[in-house]
């Protein structure tokens, strides 16, 4: 992945506050508690993505920000912790972003392919090869 999938995260303002909600949309969190806990402010990635409140910059900020700790859930799920396998999100929240930014998407869902494709760790440990993450 690049640094560029994450570049303007930093532009904005880190005390913004949004109004609250209507009947149709629920009440935006502060972003950057969005951004700290995507999945504390959100039920599910689709909601973020139509939500009216949300810049497209913003929705993307938070979907990279939610992405990313996806993929060192499905990491671990992968690794040493199987059990994690239940509560990664990283399929749902992809497709989310490849409605926000494509380019990104297609980079998270290429690492996701890579990490599914490896040898478990358990399995190389138990096969007698060193649990590197070559």
């Amino acid at each position: 992945m690049n640094q560029s999938m994450v570049h303007d995260v930093d532009h904005f303002p880190q005390e913004q506050h949004f109004p609250t909600g209507t009947s149709s949309c629920p009440p935006v969190p502060p972003l950057a508690e969005a951004l700290a806990d995507p999945r504390g402010a959100f039920r599910h990635p689709a909601e973020l993505t139509m939500h009216h409140l949300l810049s497209h910059e913003e929705k993307r900020a938070i979907l990279i920000s939610w992405a990313r700790d996806e993929l060192v859930i499905e990491q671990m799920a992968h690794g040493v912790l199987p059990e994690l396998k239940r509560e990664t999100q990283i399929d749902a929240v992809i497709a989310a972003l490849g409605r926000i930014d494509p380019h990104a998407a297609s980079e998270y869902r290429a690492a996701v392919a890579s990490i599914r494709a490896r040898k478990p760790l358990c399995k190389r440990i138990a096969s007698g090869l060193k649990p590197s993450c070559a």
